[in-house]
């Protein structure tokens, strides 16, 4: 019967039988764990390297480096939470003076409970009637 997987897979799982036990015994290894690290710790640092140096390009044509522009796009999000929070606060604010006019305005019932809430949209003038 003929194998129905491709002719690349084939190929490929019949490689990978010779070349995958040897390969998963490097890995395991703590010299390759070390040289893992290692090339990661370089990567980095080449990384924070070349950031500087294009940051002080960026400052010598007097443009925002990427540095400056993350550092806005965070202080600008501080602040988007501090409007948030400020129009949250002056919204209750608001509503809790609402409250304390509607009580304030309406007259007392003989019960002593409170009285029905005037109407809203104003009083008329001489001139409206």
């Amino acid at each position: 019967m003929a194998d129905p997987r491709p002719l690349w897979r084939q190929a490929f799982d019949s490689a990978e039988k010779f070349v995958g036990p040897k390969l998963e015994s490097v890995v395991r290894t703590d010299e390759f764990a070390r040289l893992t690290a290692l090339s990661f710790q370089a990567q980095a640092a080449l990384t924070r390297r070349l950031n500087g140096v294009t940051a002080k390009l960026w400052h010598l044509v007097n443009l925002p480096a990427g540095t400056d522009v993350l550092r806005l796009r965070a202080q600008v999000g501080a602040l988007d939470r501090e409007v948030r929070r400020l129009t949250l606060r002056l919204e209750q604010e608001q509503q809790a003076h609402r409250v304390e006019e509607r009580t304030d305005d309406a007259p007392d019932q003989p019960d002593g409970r409170p009285g029905p809430h005037p109407p809203r949209g104003g009083t008329k003038r001489a001139a409206d009637s």
